[in-house]
């Protein structure tokens, strides 16, 4: 059974989640660290866009710089993504595509999957009925609400999956941050989130964090047929990250890149 590397779960500024999310990416690429399972929280609350966006098209920048929420462009494709700091757990995965492939999942909506059968796994634990679909991005459903969005990028061979657990939502403060399509009133697009998201506290009484971590741990392990061993990050990737914080995440140059 291979054993991948755990990082137990942190709270960041989105700057560093970003980075440390690429960092780990380019160590596992050159064989400097273990396939990685990574959770995080952030602070302050976070907008992260999609690689391919324009912020100013997705983001009220003066109500997120009013607020002090971080606005990060991220390396994976996808939408916007507002992280509230007290209302969602983020994963990553780092591990070689062909380790996926091996195992017979080929399709990129089945590489997405069957990283998200973990916390499917996680959440059967408390007898939910949790689903895989799409809706902008591959994402889990909670009787029929979602509750988690995920983004992928490849490189050199191996893959990056990172995504949302939501534990509560907050759609007003989402979209005082978060632009509406155009010609559609932010109030609508409020209603919207109510009616299709929801928060998995909701849905669990008596929510216990560490006990839900303990259920993604052993979820992450029996679909990736994998052993999960606690670890900490390396020298090399935290200097890597602090490196890309500084030259790349905080920028100007890289957050606006496609205005």
């Amino acid at each position: 059974m291979d054993i991948w590397r755990f990082l137990p779960l942190e709270i960041r500024d989105g700057y560093w989640n970003m980075a440390l999310d690429e960092s780990i990416l380019q160590s596992c690429i050159e064989k400097k660290t273990p396939n990685t399972i990574r959770l995080f929280k952030w602070d302050p609350s976070t907008v992260t866009i999609g690689y391919h966006q324009s912020v100013s098209d997705e983001v009220n920048i003066a109500v997120a710089k009013e607020k002090k929420f971080n606005i990060v462009r991220r390396i994976t494709g996808g939408g916007a993504v507002f992280h509230d700091s007290k209302g969602e757990i983020t994963y990553s995965v780092v591990c070689p595509l062909k380790l996926l492939e091996e195992k017979g999942f080929t399709r990129m909506i089945e590489q997405y999957e069957v990283i998200t059968q973990g916390i499917i796994e996680a959440l059967s634990n408390y007898q939910l009925g949790s689903d895989k679909g799409v809706i902008h991005c591959p994402a889990i459903f909670l009787d029929g609400k979602k509750i988690s969005g995920n983004a992928q990028v490849k490189r050199s061979g191996y893959i990056l999956q990172h995504g949302t657990i939501l534990l509560k939502i907050t759609p007003e403060l989402m979209y005082s941050v978060l632009k509406a399509p155009n010609n559609v009133p932010t109030k609508k697009m409020v209603a919207s989130v109510y009616a299709k998201v929801i928060g998995i506290k909701e849905q669990i009484q008596n929510f216990n964090e560490n006990e839900f971590i303990s259920y993604l741990i052993n979820g992450f392990e029996k679909t990736l047929g994998i052993k999960l061993e606690k670890g900490k990050f390396s020298k090399y990737e935290l200097d890597l990250a602090e490196k890309l914080v500084i030259e790349k995440y905080s920028s100007d140059k890289w957050l606006y890149k496609y205005e």
